[in-house]
């Protein structure tokens, strides 16, 4: 019986094996046509992280700027520690050693709606937060996680 098993694994291993780079979950001829909107469509096979417009009107705080705001103008804030408020609309804990907040303030310009924030602070889902970090721009983690602007480094303040 253990013959048998043996056989019809080798069998099974020789027949659909195609050497590496193969098997169920790699696309051998991934390129930019087979893209999806989703997916950005980008030169550099950057994927963007898809998230949902929420229903928020978020007042900024005096030294804030809006989501609107640092969209539109993004290689300004490009390596400089800004202030943000928002609610939180997404929270992944723990990925990369980091917690990742998406937050949205109401506003929002052709860029977009939403800010992702890593973070080493706990938040919930609907909580209005005020983040202090430095803005990152064309940050690729792999994976199909890239990001156009994000704060890194994220510390919570009033």
């Amino acid at each position: 019986m253990k013959n048998l098993i043996f056989l019809l694994t080798a069998t099974l291993v020789f027949t659909f094996c195609k050497g590496p780079g193969s098997g169920p979950l790699v696309k051998d001829s991934f390129d930019k046509k087979e893209q999806t909107p989703a997916m950005g469509g980008s030169d550099k096979h950057m994927a963007r992280v898809m998230t949902s417009k929420a229903d928020v009107k978020i007042e900024p705080c005096a030294d804030c700027i809006t989501i609107a705001k640092l969209l539109a103008d993004k290689k300004a804030y490009d390596g400089k520690v800004i202030k943000v408020k928002g609610q939180v609309t997404k929270y992944n804990g723990g990925i990369m050693g980091k917690n990742w907040v998406h937050i949205q303030d109401g506003t929002e310009n052709q860029e977009g709606f939403d800010l992702t924030i890593t973070t080493d602070i706990t938040v919930s889902v609907g909580e209005t937060v005020t983040f202090e970090g430095k803005i990152a721009l064309d940050k690729d983690f792999g994976y199909g996680y890239s990001y156009n602007v994000i704060m890194e480094e994220g510390k919570s303040v009033q």
